[in-house]
């Protein structure tokens, strides 16, 4: 899974309004409705903590490339093996050898497709990595929409936003929230004294 298929899941949202405001006339509705935006993108690129977690997250992949390399240098090698010998091996021989390399191959792909396939390994890493950090990117931004009476915050990385006012664009301001998270230890707290979701 990616970054993008992580994050393509979350649109941060923070509904303020009740049912029945949703449900008013659309004049009544535009005149309540404040909306912001954010780009997980530029969070994710600016914010030097995930550089940090993409490199935990590298170092865990190379380990498994290398063990998936090694697996088909075996292969290649008992391949090699069995084309050099062939002729000179019995019929009952090359059976053996060649029921080993495709026990060799079976593994091989078994491995790869544990690892790299969807929902595999390599997916589920990512997400572990990325979860702590969209997290707190989601609970800060729930905050900022509880706090400043947002009805919507939408994440231009979707692709969604075609035009939007820098005004409403809270990017800097969530970036500027993750720093102070990161000097002050501690989550961002909203108007209530609490993270949002906590107690």
């Amino acid at each position: 899974m990616t970054r993008h298929a992580v994050r393509g899941a979350l649109l941060w949202v923070a509904l303020s309004t009740s049912l029945s405001a949703m449900l008013a006339p659309p004049s009544a509705l535009a005149l309540d409705l404040k909306v912001g935006f954010m780009d997980s993108d530029r969070i994710f690129a600016e914010y030097p903590k995930t550089k940090e977690v993409q490199e935990a997250f590298n170092r865990e992949v190379q380990d498994l490339s290398k063990t998936a390399r090694e697996k088909k240098t075996e292969i290649d090698e008992l391949q090699r093996k069995l084309d050099q010998q062939s002729p000179m091996l019995s019929d009952a021989k090359k059976d053996e050898q060649n029921k080993q390399l495709q026990q060799k191959i079976g593994e091989y792909e078994a491995f790869v497709q544990a690892n790299w396939g969807p929902n595999g390994k390599i997916s589920q890493l990512n997400a572990e990595y990325l979860k702590p950090i969209i997290d707190r990117v989601h609970n800060i931004v729930t905050i900022i929409g509880t706090d400043d009476g947002y009805s919507l915050i939408l994440d231009a990385a979707d692709g969604n936003i075609v035009f939007g006012d820098k005004q409403l664009d809270l990017t800097n301001r969530v970036l500027s929230l993750l720093k102070t998270e990161d000097e002050n230890g501690t989550p961002t707290r909203g108007r209530s004294g609490s993270a949002a979701g906590g107690p």
